[in-house]
C-alpha cells in the first residue's frame, strides 16, 4: 500500500499561525530575534499542517530513527528492527534517515524545530526510563513520531511494544510446574518498560504460586555476551545458587550458556534457562533454547508504518498508536525438573553439590 504524501507549505504555515512568511523563515532557522511565543506559534502550526521543508523544489519524503539517549545500533535487536523498517519503507515510499539529537541539536531549538531543519516528516524513537522525558516533549510539540519497544501512559504517545508480560509469567510458571522454586531472573541495567515487564510476569508467577521474592535471585547485567559468562560464574559459585534462570536478553543469554558448558554445568540436568529472543537464536543454541519469543522485525515494521499512516491522517491528534505485538513461548531443551543434588561451581573450578557443603 502506498501513502499519499502531502505538504502544506510555508505560506500557509504563515496563515495559520497568524504571522508573516519571513517569520516563519526565522523560526524554521532557529534565529534569535523571534521571541518564545512566536516560535511556538510557528510550530505548532508546522506540525498541525505537516509541514516540512522542502530540497530544491523536490518535497521531502523523509522519517527518521532517533535515540532519545546512547544509541545501541550495533544490538541483534536493532538490527531486527532496521529489517522490519526497511520492509515498511518499500510498502510506503518513505525513506529513512538516521538523526542524532544529543550531537546536533543546537540548545536553543526545540524538537520540532531541528526536525523541521532535517528535513524529515516524522520520527521513530528507541528510549529508555532515563531519557523518556524526551518522548514526551516531542509528542507535547505536536511532532509525528512513534515510539518503538517502549511504552508509556503519558497522553499523546503513539507506540509500538512486544508486550512480554503474560509470556514471561507463562515462561516461569513452566518452570515451577517442573518443581523449581529458586528461580534467578536477569535484567538489563539499562531500565525500560519491556524489562519492567518481564521482571513483574516473573514476579506474578511466584506469587501466584505461593514462593516468596527472593532479591538475591534477581540480577542485573549489561546487555552484553560477555556479561552472561560473569553472570554465570557469579551466580553459580554463590552459597545458594538457583537451580533454574529467566534471562531476559539475548545477548545475555547466549553468552551464559556458553560459560555454562565451559564450566561442565550440565543443561538441564543441572541448569534450567529459559531465554528472551529477538529473532531465530533459540535455534542456534545447545541445547535448543526455550525462549520467550518476539519477532523485533515485526515491532520495526509496525512502527513504521504506524507513522507513515499518522502524517497521512487528518486527525492524527484524536487517533492514538496503542499497538501491543503479542509474544509466545517455545517450550524445547533447555529446562527440565531441579536436580536432587544442587551444584555450585567455585571460581578455580572445584564443584560442591549442595548436601555435601551441609553435611
Amino acid at each position: 500500500m502506498m501513502y499519499h504524501i502531502s505538504m502544506a507549505n510555508i505560506r500557509s504555515v504563515a496563515v495559520e499561525a497568524g504571522v508573516s512568511i519571513a517569520t516563519v523563515s526565522r523560526v524554521l532557522n532557529n534565529h534569535a530575534s523571534v521571541g518564545r511565543d512566536i516560535r511556538s506559534r510557528v510550530v505548532t502550526a508546522a506540525n498541525r499542517l505537516g509541514y516540512t521543508p522542502s530540497i530544491g523544489k523536490r518535497s521531502t519524503s523523509y522519517l527518521a530513527f532517533v535515540y532519545t539517549g546512547p544509541s545501541s545500533f550495533s544490538s541483534p535487536y536493532d538490527a531486527m528492527l532496521m529489517a522490519g523498517i526497511a520492509e515498511a519503507m518499500e510498502e510506503t515510499g518513505y525513506d529513512l534517515a538516521l538523526l542524532n539529537p544529543q550531537r546536533d541539536k543546537k540548545p536553543a531549538e526545540s524538537y520540532s524545530q531541528f526536525f523541521l531543519r532535517k528535513g524529515v516528516r516524522g520520527v521513530i524513537l528507541r528510549t529508555t526510563a532515563g531519557t523518556r522525558g524526551v518522548c514526551h516533549a516531542i509528542a507535547e510539540e505536536g511532532f509525528p513520531s512513534v515510539v518503538v519497544g517502549s511504552r508509556s501512559d503519558q497522553p499523546g504517545i503513539n507506540y509500538v511494544y512486544g508486550d512480554s508480560l503474560p509470556t514471561s509469567k507463562q515462561a516461569v510458571e513452566h518452570l515451577i510446574s517442573l518443581g523449581h522454586t529458586r528461580i534467578g531472573i536477569t535484567l538489563s541495567l539499562v531500565e525500560d518498560s519491556d524489562h519492567a515487564d518481564r521482571m513483574q510476569g516473573y514476579r506474578q508467577a511466584l506469587t501466584d504460586h505461593g514462593i516468596e521474592l527472593d532479591p538475591q535471585l534477581i540480577y542485573r547485567v549489561p546487555a552484553q555476551r560477555p556479561d552472561g559468562a560473569q553472570l554465570i560464574k557469579r551466580i553459580l559459585s554463590g552459597p545458594s545458587p538457583p537451580t533454574a534462570l529467566f534471562i531476559t536478553d539475548p545477548a545475555v543469554v547466549i553468552g551464559a550458556v556458553n560459560q555454562a558448558h565451559r564450566m561442565d554445568v550440565k543443561i538441564p540436568q543441572e541448569l534450567s534457562i529459559i531465554g528472551l529472543d529477538d529473532g531465530d537464536d533459540r535455534n542456534d543454541v545447545y541445547p535448543q533454547l526455550t525462549a520467550v519469543c518476539q519477532d523485533a522485525s515485526q515491532l520495526g515494521y509496525e512502527a513504521f508504518a504506524a507513522l507513515a499512516r499518522l502524517i497521512g491522517s487528518a486527525d492524527r491528534d484524536k487517533t492514538p498508536v496503542r499497538l501491543a505485538v503479542p509474544t509466545w513461548l517455545e517450550v524445547h531443551d533447555t529446562t527440565a525438573p531441579p536436580p536432587d543434588c544442587p551444584v555450585r561451581v567455585l571460581p578455580d573450578g572445584t564443584r560442591v553439590h549442595q548436601q555435601e557443603q551441609n553435611a
